[in-house]
């Protein structure tokens, strides 16, 4: 799958809370039997408040904004622009958006190269890992992760690849 030519989203240069991580950069996710696949393509920005809340924005390859996703505990909403739809989890408004559940509670953590340490996974060679069913390959450049790529392992086919071409951290702050 080609990634090139996309807009990608500028991260703004606002103050964020402690703990966040901001990622921008091009995507694309393939879900489905190749007679009923569904397909996203464009940019995102990407902003995880510490492990449990975040926001997610999806542009189209000419930077127009297609849609975005907000998330806490117990709750998540999908905006497209004409209707906000409202959700009782991530995993459930991925799964009807985007017609495969793609699991927060490790997500927040492959998008930082890694394995969720609360969750089982199995190390890969090559320095991927498989968890929750999915094979999880981080590509790094420069000791920053450049891209991500996850497949699901079982069930309808489903690939997300992210392209990372800017990312900012805050640390977490000492109590």
């Amino acid at each position: 799958m080609a990634l090139g030519g996309c807009a990608t989203p500028q991260l703004p240069q606002s103050s964020e809370p402690a703990n966040t991580l901001a990622l921008a950069g091009r995507l694309s996710l393939v879900s489905g039997t190749p007679d009923a696949q569904k397909a996203l393509y464009g940019g995102f920005r990407l902003v995880l408040r510490g492990a449990v809340s975040g926001e997610f924005e999806v542009f189209s390859p000419l930077g127009q904004m297609l849609a975005k996703a907000q998330w806490s505990p117990g709750q998540a909403s999908l905006d497209n622009g004409r209707q906000t739809q409202h959700y009782a989890s991530f995993d459930d408004m991925t799964r009807a958006a985007l017609g495969v559940a793609l699991p927060q509670a490790a997500l927040q953590d492959w998008v930082r190269g890694r394995p969720a340490a609360s969750l089982p996974s199995q190390p890969l060679t090559g320095g991927g890992f498989e968890q929750l069913g999915w094979k999880v390959q981080p590509a790094w450049r420069d000791g920053q992760l450049a891209l991500l790529k996850a497949q699901r392992l079982a069930g309808d086919p489903a690939e997300l690849r992210m392209a990372i071409e800017s990312a900012t951290a805050s640390p977490q702050t000492a109590p």
